[in-house]
């Protein structure tokens, strides 16, 4: 006999298949977010774009601004404070003016507006410019501020009591964000369409017939000359981000002029002025454009490459962008959502292939960096900003999601195998199986097997309820399987009314053979109490079996296909067992046991050699010993009588051995009598055709 089982098994690829479901409620939630909150959205890509500025500049990609690009920085200091006081800030910026223009300065675009002072201040400002602008080779540009207010929105200009709008003007309006990094190149104040204070700027390089104009409400559109060739250029309001390569103070990114003794990008009044005085030499500021404008003090904003930086930066930075063509432009809604869809559907075409946990850690942790590291390039390239931190999220966010998800299917695995092989393992063994699963690989063991029959099933089935036939063999499985997995005994599965137990396996045990005695004598005691206090017609009064047990070889391990396995144990051990306890009816033996069984035992038990055989479909001889329970051994007197007769039999004398096997079975006791009757008919019969060649060993013809 062997025991067999069919437990299921998830297919892997199944398994595996279930991960396409996980795109969908990440897509839902960051498209919905792209969509529904895109500020919100934007705020990580923001953030990466300040680091890639920042790892650009640490990296030493970082350029240079152009070199026609310099600052005048008003710094309040105590000389600039002294002039302020004695002339008035309105005379002292038109002297700083006339001292810019002096040096050659190409455009002098204004980052300080000059709103509030006196009407004869802001006249003395307004003809210092008009007389700069007038003599040609410099030009003036002014600044407006869009503010917002309780009652709207309002224009705020430069010298309004001195016709300040008649003079070139450039709209200073920043989106004061985290990190003053947005830009817009056009602004729209009611109907009118307003350069921003750097394109304003480069318009003032341009000829008046080239400089930007308004085509439409919101942008603007001029040309330039490139190497003899007349190119278009457009702007609006769409947002864009300053191309920041370094910082305003950094001054390995000072920029030559050719000719020039001088390298600097920020002036400081003082020094202009001293530079003024020289008559020798060409000037640094020859044909540049100058942002003049209030340092960090007072004009401080925060960018990617400095705390406090003064805000002229960001115009002479869009400058920059307006001649390089690299202002950062955020990608569109449909590229995001589809970049969105491309990295979920490859993460999940990606981690499905991983069958190791470990492997899908550094895929996903390799693959954020890499979405991370592209979002860089395209910023740094191709002046783009990609949705790739959200992109990089939803790759880690499925990985998480995909991990949780295997986790989540194993434990049910564990908890499905654990619950599967609690069935065949005791609790004790169960522990050590789950900490190592190579104990229940398919190998060979020694094994000591117990194996129980109920006595009369074919006659219960036919005569009892199908309900009743169920309850008694749960009420009869109930006792084996407690006594066995109090022995720390392993299981196999339930054939029809046949129980088997086994020890040695996956956990081996010195005393395998005495825990498989002790539950085969604790399933009879148990059966035995309950049989005697039945009463007439209960189940319990059914409750007779036989048990064989055997001690040999055995093979354990899962068996089975793709769809059904079971741990198992087959071999010779156990179809001897069955062998066995098939004999136990004819001896009247509850337990019966083989030699090998007996000698493996550390104790001997009460015990009688009933019969030495070759069972059917084995070669080898097999002793079988009755071991009687406590309080039903057999008296000393009658096994020592049935032991004598058993040696006249083996050695061949039958009719002796066939007069003392007749004197014991009348006796008192089930086992003596019924082997000795059985013995007695064996003894008449070989007497009668004695074997040519006898040893002692009778073949069995039926199991």
């Amino acid at each position: 006999m062997e025991a067999s089982s069919e437990t299921s098994e998830t297919d892997p690829r199944g398994a595996r298949a279930g991960a396409w479901w996980l795109i969908l409620p990440v897509l839902a939630l960051f498209a919905a977010l792209r969509i529904g909150l895109p500020h919100f959205a934007a705020e990580p890509e923001l953030l990466s774009l300040d680091e890639s500025l920042q790892t650009r500049a640490s990296l030493g990609f970082a350029k240079p601004l152009d070199p026609s690009i310099r600052f005048a920085e008003l710094t309040m200091n105590e000389s600039i404070a002294k002039r302020f006081a004695e002339n008035g800030e309105y005379a002292t910026a038109a002297e700083i003016l006339k001292t810019i223009a002096s040096l050659g300065a190409r455009v002098i675009a204004l980052d300080i507006i000059y709103t509030w002072g006196r009407k004869e201040d802001q006249q003395l400002l307004a003809d210092t410019i008009r007389e700069i602008n007038a003599a040609g080779s410099t030009t003036v540009v002014l600044p407006v501020s869009i503010e917002s207010g309780p009652n709207g929105q309002s224009l705020l200009q430069s010298l309004p009591q001195a016709g300040g709008n008649e003079f070139s003007r450039g709209s200073v309006n920043v989106t004061p964000d985290n990190h003053w990094r947005e830009y817009q190149m056009v602004h729209r104040f009611n109907d009118e369409t307003i350069p921003s204070l750097a394109l304003a700027a480069l318009g003032a390089t341009l000829p008046k017939s080239l400089a930007p104009k308004a085509t439409e409400p919101g942008a603007m559109q001029w040309k330039t000359l490139t190497d003899g060739a007349v190119m278009t250029s457009r702007a609006d309001t769409s947002r864009l981000f300053l191309n920041l390569q370094h910082s305003y103070y950094d001054n390995q990114f000072e920029t030559p002029i050719e000719g020039a003794k001088h390298l600097q990008r920020v002036w400081s009044i003082e020094q202009l002025e001293k530079l003024a005085q020289r008559s020798e030499g060409n000037s640094p500021l020859k044909d540049t454009i100058v942002f003049f404008g209030y340092g960090a003090e007072v004009d401080g904003k925060p960018t990617a490459h400095g705390n406090l930086e003064p805000g002229m930066l960001l115009h002479g930075t869009a400058l920059n962008d307006l001649f390089e063509h690299t202002s950062i432009r955020p990608a569109g809604l449909v590229f995001d959502l589809l970049l969105y869809l491309v990295t979920a559907l490859i993460a999940v075409f990606v981690f499905i292939r991983m069958k190791r946990k470990r492997w899908l850690i550094i895929v996903a942790i390799g693959g954020a960096l890499l979405i991370l590291l592209t979002g860089w390039l395209a910023i740094w390239e191709g002046h783009l900003l990609i949705a790739s931190v959200n992109a990089a999220m939803i790759w880690g966010l499925l990985a998480v999601l995909e991990t949780g998800r295997r986790w989540s299917f194993e434990k049910r695995e564990r908890l499905h195998r654990d619950a599967m092989l609690g069935f065949y393992f005791s609790p004790s063994v169960l522990k050590q199986v789950t900490k190592d699963l190579g104990m229940i690989k398919p190998k060979g063991s020694r094994v000591a097997v117990l194996l129980s029959d109920l006595r009369g099933f074919t006659n219960l089935c036919e005569t009892q309820k199908v309900e009743r036939v169920f309850e008694l063999m749960n009420q009869l499985f109930a006792v084996e399987t407690d006594a066995a997995l109090k022995e720390n005994g392993s299981l196999a599965r339930f054939a029809g009314d046949q129980f088997l137990a086994y020890w040695g396996a996956p956990e081996p045990y010195d005393d395998a053979s005495d825990r498989a005695l002790r539950a085969a004598i604790e399933i009879q005691r148990t059966l035995m109490r309950r049989q005697q206090a039945a009463a007439e017609g209960e189940l319990d009064s059914w409750l007779r079996i036989g048990v064989g047990l055997h001690v040999g070889e055995g093979l354990v391990g899962h068996v089975g296909s793709r769809s059904y396995r079971d741990y198992n144990i087959v071999g010779d051990s156990v179809n001897t067992t069955a062998r066995v306890e098939g004999q136990t009816k004819n001896y009247a033996a509850p337990v019966l046991a083989t030699g090998q069984f007996i000698e493996s035992l550390s104790t001997q038990p009460p015990s009688l050699k009933v019969d030495v055989v070759q069972v059917k479909g084995k070669a080898k001889a097999t002793a079988l010993f009755a071991i009687f329970l406590e309080g039903d051994e057999a008296p000393v007197e009658a096994a020592r009588d049935y032991e004598k007769a058993f040696a006249l039999y083996e050695g061949g004398d039958f009719a002796t051995a066939g007069i003392q096997f007749a004197a014991l079975s009348a006796h008192s006791h089930d086992t003596i009598s019924t082997s000795a009757e059985l013995l007695q008919n064996r003894c008449e019969e070989l007497a009668s055709d004695a074997p040519e060649a006898w040893d002692g060993v009778f073949e069995l013809t039926s199991k």
